[in-house]
């Protein structure tokens, strides 16, 4: 054991020499290379600064990798070296410590352009067109009273409304053109066209007939000196409602409005002739005239 120790010692002993040497030579190559300045080289995160322009100055022993390092990053594009043209580094600030450290210089960061914000564009409010207005009345033809809850309907659109105690009835609608029917149990319908603009009004008034209130006229025309029938004589109502008497001499109407009426008979080589008639609700009216020639 102790005799293994002694070699060890003495193995120890022997390389102190061989390692002396081996920094003397790094030492002595450094020192002879002349002109060589590396400053502020960052060598694995370390900044070393050395001269070698003076002769006397010794250089701590290095090894050969950091100094080989070092002359490579003096000549790199952006760093510090001493070829004609090139941008001096700048000026360093002594610092705690042997060495000097440079001043590093602060970056400038670029302001971000100000995006520009769209200016609010308000939209133009569009004018509502004003309804229009179709009112109506509902009575009945005869009497001349409101009847109330009849039907009055508008096409097109459909729309339909029962009339108040007084007949009345009132529609909102748009502007254009409409039919308007009222109609009422026991009484016919009626139809009326109306067209109305952007804010007007349109009334409308329907006088409806009663249909229990209608009866009938029959009759005969004949010849006053030899009774025999008249073909072809022509009977008028005071409606306006006109028929032809046939071979037999017979007129006939089957729907009139309950009401007196004159009757107004002629034919070719006979006088016209003229009498009153009344018709009554569900009765049949019977006319006899006979025409004198003339």
């Amino acid at each position: 054991m102790t005799r293994r120790r002694w070699l060890k010692s003495l193995a120890i002993l022997a390389l102190l020499p061989m390692f002396g040497l081996i920094f003397w030579m790094s030492a002595s190559v450094a020192s002879g290379i002349p002109n060589v300045l590396v400053m502020a080289v960052n060598v694995h995160g370390l900044n070393v600064t050395s001269f070698a322009g003076d002769s006397t100055q010794r250089h701590a022993p290095l090894s050969l990798q950091v100094l080989t390092d070092a002359q490579q990053d003096s000549t790199k594009p952006g760093g510090s070296s001493s070829t004609p043209g090139a941008t001096p580094p700048p000026a360093a600030t002594p610092g705690r410590g042997s060495g000097s450290r440079p001043t590093p210089t602060p970056s400038t960061t670029p302001l971000p352009l100000p995006v520009p914000t769209p200016p609010n564009i308000i939209p133009t409010p569009t004018a509502t067109p004003a309804p229009a207005t179709i009112s109506g009345q509902v009575t009945d033809s005869q009497t001349r009273l409101a009847i109330v809850g009849a039907t009055v309907s508008l096409s097109p659109g459909g729309a339909s409304a029962l009339t108040d105690a007084n007949g009345n009835v009132s529609f909102g609608v748009s502007a254009g053109s409409y039919t308007v029917t009222a109609s009422a149990p026991t009484y016919s319908s009626a139809s009326q066209s109306v067209t109305v603009g952007n804010g007007q009004k349109a009334s409308v008034v329907f006088k409806l007939v009663s249909i229990t209130a209608y009866g009938s006229l029959n009759g005969t025309v004949t010849d006053s000196a030899t009774k025999a029938p008249i073909l072809g004589a022509t009977v008028t109502l005071s409606d306006g409602m006109v028929r032809a008497t046939d071979v037999n001499g017979n007129f006939s109407y089957a729907i009139v409005l309950n009401g007196t009426y004159t009757l107004t008979v002629s034919a070719v080589g006979y006088l016209t002739q003229s009498q009153v008639v009344t018709i009554k609700p569900g009765h049949t009216a019977n006319a006899q005239v006979a025409l004198v020639h003339g």
